[in-house]
């Protein structure tokens, strides 16, 4: 009977370190596309301090919640390929893909402005 505390307390220590781990989110992605995001988005609210760091740190992570990384990089280069010149990138422009992606990628982030309170006039 006298070893009976001392086992219960070894047992507990036994356990699996990811009973102990915070829960990951379900679409991690990397640090350099979120800070790539959150540079992107400071210049167009007007420049970089704590209010548009924030808002845009929060833009960010909804749409992190939202969205798988893979499939916000296939979004993002079809709006990034609407403005490329020449024959080749033809298909970022234009077709229902390319429309639809675009649309959808808007409508997230316009979702993501009004959770994070960015006002959309004072984008640039």
């Amino acid at each position: 009977m006298k070893y009976t505390l001392p086992l219960l307390v070894a047992g507990s220590l036994c356990l699996p370190v990811s009973a102990f781990a915070a829960k990951t989110p379900a679409h991690d992605y990397p640090t350099q596309a979120r800070v790539e995001y959150v540079y992107d988005c400071m210049n167009r609210l007007g420049g970089e301090n704590y209010d548009t760091l924030y808002k845009c740190s929060c833009s960010i992570d909804y749409i992190a919640d939202q969205l798988p990384y893979d499939d916000y990089v296939t979004l993002d280069t079809y709006q990034r390929g609407q403005n490329a010149a020449g024959e080749r990138p033809e298909v970022l422009r234009e077709g229902s893909i390319a429309r639809d992606s675009r649309s959808q990628l808007a409508k997230l982030k316009s979702e993501a402005d009004d959770q994070c309170l960015i006002d959309s006039d004072a984008q640039q």
